[in-house]
């Protein structure tokens, strides 16, 4: 199991700004699609916080292999930092039934297409920047997230990831802070 800490956020993009960073930056790169189903004890988002149900309880299938994972985020000026547990299954039946033995159900489902990408910049050259170009259920974005934060204050990997921002040419203020649940299920706008 691992246990990481990542700070990350996500910029909606045009469809001309999403061709132009695939053009850039992600030609050749490798192509994923990750499938989320998301587990509940609750029926809704007010439930689930006011029982302290950790934000994300996910099976993630990626190619053959499944993922366990347990994340409880927190949002700061529009960065997520995530505390976040997760385990590879070699059997994801298994864990279906514990999960629905247990209370759970599926809350939702997330589909989402990407291409990744490993940026360097010349600014931050011992931070690694995790750069996944996205459609989530149809809606184009660049996530950006570093994970390598033990050197680092939550503070100086803010303003990094901010910066990347820059260089890549979009404008960090656009920054969607909304869940994927939100995103999805509430099509907030």
């Amino acid at each position: 199991m691992t246990k990481n800490k990542e700070i990350e956020l996500k910029i909606p993009l045009s469809d001309g700004e999403y061709d132009e960073l695939k053009k850039r930056y992600f030609s050749g790169a490798e192509k994923v699609l990750k499938k989320d189903e998301y587990f509940s004890r609750y029926d809704t988002l007010e439930e689930r916080i006011k029982n302290n149900e950790p934000k994300v309880i996910r099976i993630r299938t990626e190619g053959e292999e499944a993922y366990f994972t347990i994340k409880r985020k927190s949002i700061k000026d529009g960065i997520e930092v995530n505390e976040e547990k997760e385990t590879l299954i070699t059997n994801p039946e298994v864990l279906y039934d514990f999960l629905g033995l247990s209370g759970y159900h599926r809350w939702f489902n997330k589909e989402k297409k990407a291409y990744r990408y490993f940026y360097k910049s010349e600014s931050y050259p011992k931070l690694s920047f995790h750069m996944e170009l996205v459609t989530v259920n149809g809606m184009k974005y660049l996530e950006v997230e570093v994970t390598d934060t033990a050197s680092y204050t939550e503070a100086e990997v803010t303003k990094a990831l901010e910066d990347v921002i820059k260089e890549v040419g979009l404008d960090p203020s656009k920054k969607d802070e909304r869940s994927w649940y939100e995103l999805i299920c509430l099509n907030s706008d």
